[in-house]
């Protein structure tokens, strides 16, 4: 059974174990043009091969020092979102949320309107526990706003949510979507041109849970 992070509060709540902190923020460097040679695109100058990019694909830099300074509640470390994402981590607690009888893992996404969560749906929001769901939910004015549901059974990957560049200026372009990042998935080539923020899955096998039947049964 895996370790359970340690729990960091601020002001009464816990803070989410994806949520940054300031002392984890790094400054960015401005992306420059890669040579065709090494595989065209953007790249950073000071590029660590190690670090600074996974499976071809350049990411956002970042430190992970949980407690470092002040948590920034709305935000996301890329380190840990991606770690949640691929072992199944519970996006508040840290923990696995592997061990249900059914196999099947809770996904709670925000801004839905009342649409329930679609078969092969993509999200970069990592799975939660029962009781960490009724807390976010109690606690989280975000996901107060409008939040749906549901039980998978396959979280399989589908990609990446960046801030891709013009090939052109290397300026940045920002998407409509929350964070100004595109979803783009593995094929695209767009990558090539893109500083990856977050890891993103797509859902199969969903079943719906209803969020007050949630709350009453965790109270």
């Amino acid at each position: 059974m895996s370790a359970v992070p340690a729990r960091f509060t601020w002001k009464g709540m816990r803070v989410p174990y994806i949520a940054p902190w300031t002392g984890e923020i790094r400054e960015q460097p401005r992306p420059e043009r890669r040579p065709l040679n090494l595989g065209g695109g953007i790249a950073y100058l000071d590029e660590h091969r190690l670090y600074d990019r996974h499976a071809g694909i350049l990411w956002l830099r970042m430190g992970a020092v949980r407690g470092a300074g002040t948590p920034i509640l709305a935000g996301v470390n890329t380190q840990r979102q991606s770690q949640a994402m691929d072992r199944q981590l519970c996006r508040i607690c840290g923990a696995t949320t592997y061990g249900r009888a059914d196999g099947t893992h809770l996904y709670l996404l925000a801004e839905r309107e009342g649409r329930p969560i679609a078969q092969g749906e993509q999200t970069a929001s990592p799975p939660v526990h029962e009781d960490c769901a009724a807390e976010a939910l109690r606690e989280c004015p975000h996901l107060r706003e409008g939040a749906v549901a549901a039980r998978v059974e396959r979280p399989e990957p589908w990609g990446i949510a960046g801030m891709v560049h013009d090939p052109v200026t290397l300026a940045p372009l920002p998407s409509t979507m929350r964070g100004g990042l595109t979803f783009l998935p593995y094929t695209a080539l767009k990558l090539l041109w893109t500083v990856a923020h977050l890891d993103v899955v797509s859902l199969y096998g969903c079943t719906p849970v209803n969020l007050d039947e949630l709350l009453a049964l965790t109270a």
